[in-house]
């Protein structure tokens, strides 16, 4: 808005400065015509179509009251090129239609010469024309770029966020209905085991929950997720029924906070498909190595695993451990190991 207000004010000075230049004196009808072509100019990227004919509205409105050519009809080269930077394709190629026949009427209206001349004159209007078009569309196609990354980016959150609500809710999920299970064909036998299965739910439904407030509002603060709560993770895991058992290597050192959640996610998707998919009286073994400049994650199992009939190890949550990954350099494999079960490798670079 001001930066378009100080630019009216230009084209205004413009004009009158030129019209003082001349030799004859000015009329009433020139400084005014001097002015009133400027003032749509305040509003033009707000309503580029509306400036545009306001413009040259007034352009036209001029020529029965003035007898020479006013600077401020350098604001119909400024409409135009808004018109073209900012309108749709079809209405700013109407306007350059429109603004090539005032600028054959002016052409004709203000040249005194020949007919020559005001051909000459009017080529002269044409390009001054064109090249407002011209820096016009460049200006559109720059705006389209900026508004594809826009788009782009906006779709990688989405895509982001649906891996964070992906991998927070199915592992909660897988725990949940563990417990259930376990508490309803062990309520029988022991009620005790019944209430402690509920209070696991209990508890999973709130840590999930306050994952998911981190998630769709702190991502990036403090309080993330990380390795720092992979030992939980594997508690956690161990009460919904599961065998596993966590072994470090190597010293630890600080990861950068969306490298740690991702290799703390990777855990704990493969946890989740262990839950799903390995079988009753399956054991599984988290390994974190860490090495001079890489830090390897691996999570095996010796249940059925993708072995299992209608898995391949391949599904969305491999998929979504290897989409986290890659942007910090790191890799994933996934599949059987040799000596039976299933086992999924990550590594991450520990420096920048």
């Amino acid at each position: 808005m001001i930066g378009d207000t100080a630019l009216a004010g230009l084209v205004v000075a413009f004009a009158l400065v030129a019209l003082d230049g001349e030799t004859d004196r000015p009329t009433t009808a020139e400084v005014v015509f001097c002015v009133l072509p400027a003032l749509p100019l305040v509003a033009r990227r707000r309503a580029p179509v509306a400036t545009f004919a306001a413009v040259l509205a007034l352009c036209a409105l001029q020529l029965p009251f003035v007898d020479r050519f006013l600077g401020a009809n350098l604001a119909a080269l400024v409409a135009l090129y808004t018109l073209v930077a900012y309108a749709r394709r079809p209405l700013a190629a109407a306007g350059c239609a429109v603004a090539l026949a005032g600028a054959a009427l002016y052409a004709w209206r203000f040249d005194d010469l020949s007919e020559e001349g005001a051909v000459l004159t009017g080529v002269i209007y044409a390009l001054h024309l064109a090249l407002a078009a011209a820096l016009g569309d460049v200006r559109h196609a720059r705006i389209r770029q900026r508004e594809a990354r826009v788009a782009l980016a906006a779709a990688d959150e989405r895509a982001r966020i649906a891996r964070e609500l992906h991998d927070v809710v199915a592992h909660a999920l897988s725990v949940m209905i563990a417990q259930a299970d376990g508490g309803r064909y062990g309520a029988a036998a022991d009620p005790a085991l019944a209430e402690e299965a509920l209070g696991t739910i209990a508890r999973t439904g709130r840590e999930a929950q306050a994952e998911m407030r981190r998630t769709l509002g702190l991502l990036e603060g403090p309080g993330q997720r990380g390795l720092d709560a992979l030992a939980e993770l594997v508690h956690r895991t161990s009460a919904a029924g599961l065998d596993v058992a966590l072994e470090r290597h190597g010293a630890p050192r600080p990861l950068p906070p969306d490298r740690s959640l991702a290799v703390y996610r990777v855990a704990q998707e493969a946890l989740t498909n262990v839950l799903r998919h390995a079988g009753p009286g399956t054991a599984a073994r988290v390994e974190v190595d860490w090495t001079r400049d890489r830090l390897t994650l691996v999570v095996h199992d010796d249940g059925a695993g993708s072995a299992a009939p209608g898995t391949d190890g391949r599904g969305r949550g491999l998929r979504g451990m290897r989409e986290r990954l890659e942007p910090h350099g790191g890799t994933l494999s996934a599949g059987p190991a040799p000596g039976g079960g299933f086992e999924v490798r990550a590594t991450v670079p520990t420096g920048a």
